[in-house]
């Protein structure tokens, strides 16, 4: 539809609810005049007055700003209203940042109570159990996808892993980051997520927002907004380059994904990472 046509449908649609609570207080006042002819001795104090007009005030947003009550107080309707909704949404900001701290906090509490892998003796230099370790997590990161149903107990299965990964994955020997971003194995994408989150290299910065903008698996793809929002948060903006095509398609899966979830913020703060003259974080992301 035209943009020209949107404006108009608006416009006719305010001039419409102007009318109607035109015509809403036209009848409660007619209907007190009313009241007041037929019943004369019925006695309405200040009071009552200034609750009826309190009654009345949420359904007149569009007729005033702000109205004086009796006894010289002032009532700012539109300005009460707007600063019930600038609360409410610093309020679901908060959540937000609190439930992304959280499930960081969770994968680093599950890093340091797991325990050792089997196999592993560092003082024999022999790293066969890191390969062995890292398989199994990756099998059973398919596994858990494949038998349980999304859902917080999945969720928390998932970060229970990640955070087993995240202190295998520095001793696995020629570790192959590349790789593993672009596997079909959503278990070796996690790895190297980890791998990237536990030794950040700016040199993997492009395959890695590259994974970010065509993952489909909400877990993996909050890890990658979460890890590059980390990678980029230890690199000096000068020291990188990312071609525009690649931020393009940053904004385009951002556009794709729940307007407030975690996924979401992380991406736009990846993005204002990549472009500080992006406009702020929308409410609730």
């Amino acid at each position: 539809m035209p943009r020209g046509s949107d404006e108009e449908d608006t416009e006719r649609g305010l001039v419409r609810r102007r009318r109607w609570t035109g015509a809403a207080v036209t009848c409660v006042a007619t209907a007190l005049a009313l009241v007041h002819v037929l019943f004369p001795g019925l006695s309405i104090d200040s009071t009552a007055v200034a609750l009826l007009v309190i009654a009345l005030v949420p359904w007149m947003g569009d007729l005033f700003h702000s109205i004086e009550l009796p006894g010289g107080a002032r009532l700012e309707y539109r300005r009460l209203e707007e600063r019930i909704g600038a609360a409410e949404e610093r309020a679901t900001r908060l959540d937000q940042q609190v439930d992304g701290a959280a499930a960081t906090a969770r994968v680093a509490l599950a890093a340091a109570n797991s325990p050792d892998p089997e196999g592993r003796d560092e003082a024999r230099g022999d790293a066969s159990w890191a390969v062995g370790a890292l398989e199994r997590l990756v099998t059973e990161y398919a596994q858990v996808r494949e038998r349980m149903p999304s859902g917080s107990l999945r969720t928390a299965r998932q970060e229970r892993l990640f955070g087993e990964m995240l202190k295998v994955v520095p001793h696995v020997p020629g570790f192959d980051t590349d790789a593993m971003l672009a596997s079909d194995e959503p278990g070796e994408r996690l790895a190297a997520l980890a791998r990237l989150y536990v030794e950040p290299d700016p040199a993997k910065l492009e395959p890695l927002l590259d994974a970010t903008a065509r993952e489909e698996l909400p877990f993996l793809m909050y890890w990658c907004a979460n890890t590059t929002d980390r990678l980029l948060s230890g690199t000096a903006a000068d020291t990188y380059s990312v071609p525009v095509g690649l931020v393009r398609r940053l904004r385009t899966r951002l556009a794709e994904v729940p307007d407030g979830s975690d996924r979401a913020r992380f991406l736009r703060r990846v993005l204002r990472h990549l472009d500080p003259s992006d406009p702020p974080p929308a409410a609730g992301g």
